[in-house]
């Protein structure tokens, strides 16, 4: 296996399994399949023609028809189809068609970020009083040398209105929103991606209907041009460079895009789930150093998800997930596909290219350079990256979570389980399947901690239960979080060891939050771990 800097090789006392156990002792990391072939069927909406040859001479051809039915009906919402309220000289108002309005604006030459907001203000009118593109101008005006500004609004962007205007041509059946309570997936080109992201980058998308409105996150860029701070120059930063890139020379890959859903009756009894902790169980190996995206190569990656896939991607937010969102741009085309996430639902997106490096976090983030992904590809074109979007309760600083009462108590902690399960499961397979191809392993860290006040020890230990339930291996980046890759060593080891039930440390787990009910500003963490290790 090739070396990604975690002694990869060599059994670390400190650091729990060999890190080739994670991937099975396979040679290869990207072997095992996380997704089966793309097929067309009830449940997967591929807007492409099939078979499509990956590598072949022939880039992906759109799909024309029959047109297919989207899950209950709903689909986004594309500027053809939408109008436009638009006030006359004379003070009465006429309705437009706003793919009219987008053509007319964006045929004018745009020389400058002053000149891209007129464009977008005029099929947005509205925009005027609700934006100041602050950031999209202090890119451009004060932190773009004179020869990076004259190729993008000479090169990049004509490119980028072509590819937006292409959208008739590139997405000739409706797209469906991958709604709540149902399992649906959505496969498409990176050229249509990409087409997609320019048109939220131009803001052309009108307001999704209202039955999806207030679930929906929000495509068209406006907020993030409207930003302050020097983080959202960096996002807007790595944007231009997705768009420089894909522009220069269109991928031939697909992507696909799956909403994963488990009714609650399907959801583990966690009180009576059989797995047991043991030798012959699912491998853990702790770091405290390295990223998901870059160590996790391979294996299904979480995303520490908001319920609106991005967060504050287009706005102030700069962690984790929207830090993701910005290197692998790709991810942003469900912010038009996926409602809010429920309790028991995951999103997951298989296929994502990476295309730019970065350095820091939050408000010292910045785009670093450009990124040549290397991932290969799979039967059906998707690079091999597997994201899992999952997202956390959020804790009050007091220690209590809104409606659930302490994160250590007993509907805390179901709902957590549950949430994981619904990322963290696979589908069904053959026995024969199984024996051949066992499940990827998962590479994670502090799920719902940070900004979202979870407990590390605690959020980290509900993962190692959930996946020793799916049988799934664990890579887990402590993020260098004070003492936490010592802590769960030495929990995974002692829970191996002792060939403790899942069941079992689940009903301690809400024993402790029953004797100890008034959880403080630490949650406890510190001794929850001894709790277990003197009633185990």
């Amino acid at each position: 296996m090739e070396s990604n800097g975690l002694n990869e090789g060599t059994h670390h006392p400190d650091r729990g399994c060999p890190l080739a156990a994670i991937y099975h002792d396979r040679a290869d990391r990207f072997e095992l399949p996380h997704a089966a072939e793309i097929e067309r069927t009830e449940r997967h909406t591929v807007l492409y023609e099939l078979p499509y040859e990956p590598g072949g001479e022939k880039p992906p051809v759109p799909w024309r028809g029959p047109e297919e039915p989207a899950p209950a009906g709903v689909t986004v919402r594309l500027p053809m189809a939408a109008r436009c309220m638009m006030r006359n000289a004379d003070g009465t108002y006429a309705v437009e068609c706003r793919w009219t309005l987008v053509g007319r604006a964006l045929a004018r030459p745009i020389g400058d970020s002053r000149k891209l907001e007129d464009a977008i203000v005029q099929y947005n009118p509205d925009y005027r009083a609700r934006y100041q593109f602050g950031a999209l101008h202090r890119l451009f005006e004060e932190q773009c040398e004179p020869e990076e500004r004259d190729a993008f609004f000479g090169q990049t962007l004509p490119r980028v209105v072509a590819l937006a205007l292409r959208l008739p041509e590139l997405f000739r059946v409706p797209v469906p929103v991958l709604g709540q309570r149902a399992n649906h997936a959505v496969s498409m080109t990176q050229e249509q991606a990409a087409c997609l992201l320019a048109n939220a980058f131009l803001c052309t998308f009108p307001q999704p209907r209202a039955a999806v409105a207030k679930s929906m996150p929000g495509a068209n860029f406006a907020p993030l041009f409207a930003g302050t701070g020097q983080s959202v120059v960096e996002k807007l930063k790595c944007i231009c460079h997705y768009f420089r890139r894909v522009c220069g020379a269109m991928p031939r890959g697909v992507l696909t895009y799956e909403r994963r859903y488990v009714p609650r009756h399907q959801v583990p009894e966690w009180a009576s789930v059989p797995a047991c902790f043991g030798p012959d169980g699912p491998p853990v190996h702790v770091a405290p150093d390295g990223t998901i995206e870059d160590e996790g190569r391979g294996l299904l990656q979480m995303v520490f998800a908001n319920r609106f896939l991005g967060g504050g991607v287009i706005g102030h937010g700069c962690v984790q997930e929207e830090i993701r969102c910005v290197i692998n741009p790709e991810l942003l085309v469900g912010r038009l596909l996926f409602e809010a996430l429920r309790e028991t639902e995951a999103y997951v997106v298989h296929g994502a290219e990476r295309y730019c490096t970065y350095a820091n976090y939050a408000a010292s983030f910045t785009f670093a350079a450009d990124y040549r992904d290397d991932t290969p590809r799979d039967a059906s074109g998707r690079r091999r990256c597997c994201l899992l979007g999952l997202d956390a309760l959020r804790v009050q600083p007091t220690g209590r979570t809104p409606d659930v009462g302490g994160q250590y108590g007993e509907r805390a902690i179901r709902r957590e389980l549950g949430k994981a399960y619904a990322g963290f499961r696979t589908r069904p397979q053959q026995p024969e399947q199984q024996q051949q191809r066992p499940a990827p392993g998962i590479a994670t860290g502090n799920w719902g901690c940070g900004a979202f006040g979870g407990h590390a020890p605690l959020k980290a230990l509900l993962q190692l239960m959930v996946a020793c339930t799916v049988a799934r291996p664990l890579l887990y980046f402590t993020c260098a979080e004070p003492g936490l890759q010592e802590q769960l060593v030495g929990m995974h080891r002692f829970l191996v060891e002792r060939r403790a039930a899942v069941a079992t440390v689940f009903r301690l787990l809400v024993r402790y939050a029953e004797t100890r009910p008034a959880v403080d500003d630490d949650g406890g963490t510190g001794d929850v771990y001894d709790y277990l290790y003197t009633h185990l």
